[in-house]
């Protein structure tokens, strides 16, 4: 049998496998296929504001703080549609730019701090209170002084304005949009007495602090005593030896003290028993004195002789002896008659 043949065949087959492995090695070199193939890059980015502050992410509504969404601005023209609902959003005509979306919180906390007063809530009464307010709504808040203040002022954080009606212990915060602290401050209240003395002096104006107490000196004309006393807004009072006082201020008040004209009564003042060695150097031996008044005599004896005075139990409030030796006796408000027995002692 003749092998050339065969071999020519088996060399031609040989000669176009390798030649085809070699054309696809060349191929497979020039051909770039990624191994991990980057995801197409987002044309829209988007940035989130809460209150115009700028957070990482869509806020998302929960139990303890629920949010509104208020609108977006995006670049180029394109418009984004929210869905509040179902919290989601598209974006039309997108193109390459940024989409801002701004949200807001549905509530705020209003936190409250007062002086000298009280917060009430419901049946709660404490110096300090935080309240949650819708979005835009007013908030009313009683904020009641203590017993003797009154409103002095209300300072908030950034400004707030605020309004106190002095009438029902409200402080008003008109349209919420942010968490705001406030303090409101009382004082203590300064009353004026005006007190007015008829048929006596003694007519003045008294300043003082809620709870302390005010006095006032009035005295009557002659013929008057027994005063009527009427003060304004319950103002209790007392009287006594010509001075008025109001125990403890509790509010602005007028007071009149009018003294009532009394008959005139009066009582004697004498001496019974002069012996001729004593001599009345002033004052009468008898005197007519007005129930109250003060009465006095003065007595000089002569030399080598000493004054004894007896007037039925009665003493003199006052004695005083001059240089001379002359004596006077004093006798303050009288209110009886009184005789008086002088007598010496020689030596």
């Amino acid at each position: 049998m003749n092998k050339k043949p065969i071999i020519v065949v088996l060399a031609i087959l040989f000669a176009l496998s390798t030649s085809a492995a070699i054309i696809g090695f060349v191929n497979h070199g020039k051909e770039k296929v990624p191994v991990n193939p980057e995801p197409p890059k987002e044309l829209v980015s988007y940035e989130y504001y809460i209150d115009d502050q700028l957070v990482n992410e869509i806020p998302v509504n929960s139990d303890e703080m629920t949010y509104l969404f208020s609108h977006a601005d995006c670049e180029n023209n394109m418009t984004l549609n929210f869905d509040n609902e179902s919290w989601t959003f598209e974006v039309t005509n997108k193109v390459e730019g940024v989409c801002k979306l701004y949200f807001n919180k549905g509530s705020y906390e209003i936190s409250l701090i007062t002086t000298n007063g009280l917060i009430i809530e419901e049946e709660t009464q404490q110096t300090s209170y935080t309240f949650k307010v819708d979005r835009l709504a007013d908030g009313q808040f009683n904020v009641t002084p203590n017993e003797g203040y009154k409103f002095k002022e209300v300072t908030c954080a950034n400004d707030k304005q605020t309004t106190y009606d002095e009438s029902t212990n409200t402080l008003n915060i008109n349209s919420v949009t942010e968490d705001i602290a406030c303090k409101v401050d009382f004082e203590i209240k300064n009353l004026v007495v005006d007190v007015t003395v008829k048929n006596g002096d003694g007519t003045t104006t008294l300043n003082a602090n809620y709870g302390e107490s005010v006095s006032a000196v009035v005295k009557a004309y002659d013929g008057y005593e027994k005063p009527k006393i009427e003060c304004t807004n319950k103002q209790e009072h007392t009287f006594e030896d010509n001075k008025f006082t109001i125990g403890k201020l509790t509010d602005n008040t007028k007071c009149t003290i009018t003294f009532n004209k009394v008959p005139t009564v009066t009582y004697n003042l004498r001496i019974d028993e002069l012996p001729e060695e004593v001599t009345i150097t002033s004052g009468n031996r008898e005197q007519s004195i007005v129930s109250g008044k003060d009465g006095k005599f003065s007595l000089k004896a002569e030399d080598g002789y000493s004054i004894s005075l007896d007037c039925n139990g009665i003493q003199p409030s006052d004695e005083s002896v001059d240089p001379d030796g002359t004596i006077t006796y004093t006798f303050l408000g009288i209110t009886n008659n009184i005789t008086c027995n002088v007598t010496t002692n020689q030596g």
